[in-house]
């Protein structure tokens, strides 16, 4: 049931989106967009395009006004409402939010937003990922833009802000993230919402309590109250791996190998960043404007997805892609075919082979 489910909201997905832009001519660049995106593996190029040129795509991500919010509200609305419906039998189900920054390493001047950041040349977005259960969707995006600019603090904030209070009523939210994030600014921002946490920390991290020491001093599962945070007593956690130890504190006074283990849960969104910059085309984004970076970001997290929609244990990322751009789309699928015969005419007559092919009543 929870399948069809999910099957069903992307297919209303895909109808609503490909909607949105008002001309069919618009609908059609959409539509191969998609077709692009589902396509793990493979460079994603405008030139690779079905049935639409480079420069009508190029026009598309970067001219036209068609109105890409909406589908950005269309994509959140059915990835919040899709968990809802995986959390329909459960009492108070647990919904775990990461935020993290990840850079698209780019160099140059002519692309929008390029900066260094922690000695990385490119594109810097802070992400909000949610997961629950097998479900596991990127939400929302900032983008970093360099110094005297908000800070990567204050843009995860901000994307938690927009978390919908029907989604927080429903679920026990915990945020995830790493040491990057342990600001007290960030921790009081987290419980300012509501929001239990689990966030890295530095190992050379201050504390009051058990005393004024570290966190490095601090035994795994101890108690510890941080210096520059007095507000609340924190739950430690921290795990050693050979070469290099890592900590982590809980707003909920869990047990030192449950912290671990949730903070093991915020690498579904490093996941994420490595699928999405090289099997959904993240990384090779091109195109020279602000308006294009988003269109392309949308691209990207639409097509995750869909591709998660249609998902299931024994399938590959690319086997579900595959599936979801069949399912959703199909006449690209069909004039991917035809174009492959057209192509193969000239073989199959010096073969003494005619195909012809005429649509079925169905």
């Amino acid at each position: 049931m929870y399948k069809q489910v999910s099957g069903e909201r992307a297919r209303i997905l895909a109808r609503q989106v490909l909607t949105v832009p008002e001309t069919l001519y618009q609908q059609r660049s959409l539509q191969a967009s998609l077709h692009l995106f589902h396509s793990p593996g493979q460079k994603t190029k405008f030139s690779q395009a079905e049935g639409v040129s480079p420069s009508a795509l190029s026009r598309f991500f970067n001219v036209y006004d068609w109105d890409s919010d909406r589908c950005w509200e269309e994509m959140q609305d059915t990835q919040w409402r899709t968990l809802l419906d995986a959390a329909r039998q459960k009492r108070r189900p647990r919904l775990r939010l990461s935020v993290d920054l990840t850079t698209v390493e780019k160099v140059g001047t002519q692309l929008p937003y390029v900066s260094v950041y922690n000695g990385r040349h490119g594109i810097h977005l802070v992400v909000l990922f949610a997961e629950y259960g097998e479900l596991k969707f990127p939400i929302s995006y900032r983008v970093y833009q360099g110094k005297h600019t908000s800070t990567p603090v204050t843009l995860a904030l901000d994307l938690l802000e927009e978390v919908p209070d029907f989604v927080g009523k429903r679920f026990q939210i915990c945020v995830l993230a790493d040491s990057g994030f342990e600001s007290a600014v960030f921790l009081d921002g987290v419980q300012r919402l509501g929001f239990e946490f689990v966030v890295g920390v530095r190992s050379n991290r201050r504390t009051d309590h058990p005393g004024r020491v570290t966190v490095a001093d601090c035994p795994h599962g101890g108690y510890v109250n941080l210096a520059n945070w007095p507000l609340e007593t924190l739950s430690l956690g921290r795990v050693d791996r050979g070469d290099r130890e890592f900590f982590a504190v809980s707003s909920e006074l869990l047990e030192g190998d449950e912290i671990t283990a949730e903070g093991k849960r915020r690498w579904a969104l490093e996941s994420f960043f490595k699928e999405g910059k090289h099997q959904f085309g993240l990384a090779q984004f091109a195109l020279r404007t602000a308006r294009g970076l988003d269109r392309w970001i949308l691209m990207v997290f639409l097509a995750f997805t869909l591709t998660m929609l249609h998902r299931s244990e024994d399938m590959t990322l690319k086997e579900a892609a595959r599936l979801a751009l069949y399912t959703l789309f199909p006449e690209v699928r069909l004039n991917h075919l035809l174009g492959q015969l057209q192509k193969e005419q000239e073989f199959l007559h010096q073969h003494g082979y005619s195909l012809s092919y005429a649509r079925c009543k169905l």
